[in-house]
C-alpha cells in the first residue's frame, strides 16, 4: 500500500511539471500571431541562409534557457520581452536586414512585427524556426550570449 501511494504521488509530481520549453497560447497570443503574420514576410530555411550568407543580422527571440542550449550560429539573443524597449538601442541601423526566429515562429514573427513597428525596413521570420533549422541538419552552435542584445560569448 505504501509503494502505491509513493508511485501516485510520484505520477502526481512528474504530471504536474510544465513540460521544458512547451507553451500554450493565450487568445491574445493567438492575435498577435495572426496580425504579425499579415505583416511579415516568412522565409524557408534555404532562404535563411542565403540572407546570412548576404550579411544579414540573426535575432533569436527565445529564452535564456533555449538560446545556450542551442541557436544559429552567430545569432545574437534578442528576447521577445525585450525588443520594444531596447531593439532601437540594440540594433541601431534599421535599413540592414534583420532575420528572427523563435522555437516554431510565432514569437519570431511578432518580434519582427514589432521591429518593423519600430521602423526596421528589412525584417523576416523564419518559417517553422529553430525547430526547421534543425530539423533540415543546419549547423546548431551552444553556450550562452554576452547579454540580451549581444551574441555568444567568445
Amino acid at each position: 500500500m505504501k509503494r502505491l501511494l509513493v508511485l501516485f504521488a510520484l505520477i502526481g509530481f512528474i504530471a504536474s511539471v510544465p513540460i521544458k520549453y512547451a507553451y500554450s497560447l493565450t487568445p491574445l497570443a493567438e492575435k498577435k500571431i495572426k496580425e504579425a503574420k499579415t505583416c511579415v514576410h516568412n522565409v524557408s530555411v534555404q532562404e535563411a541562409k542565403e540572407l546570412i550568407k548576404n550579411g544579414a543580422i540573426v535575432l533569436d527571440a527565445r529564452e535564456y534557457p533555449e538560446y545556450t542550449a542551442g541557436h544559429i550560429p552567430g545569432a545574437i539573443w534578442a528576447p521577445r520581452g525585450l525588443i520594444d524597449f531596447q531593439g532601437p538601442t540594440w540594433f541601431p541601423d534599421k535599413n540592414k536586414t534583420y532575420l528572427v526566429y523563435c522555437k516554431t515562429g510565432g514569437r519570431g514573427v511578432i518580434v519582427a512585427y514589432e521591429l518593423k513597428e519600430l521602423g526596421y525596413d528589412n525584417v523576416v521570420n523564419l518559417d517553422g524556426g529553430f525547430n526547421a533549422w534543425e530539423k533540415a541538419g543546419e549547423p546548431v552552435e551552444k553556450g550562452a550570449p554576452e547579454g540580451p542584445g549581444k551574441g555568444i560569448k567568445k
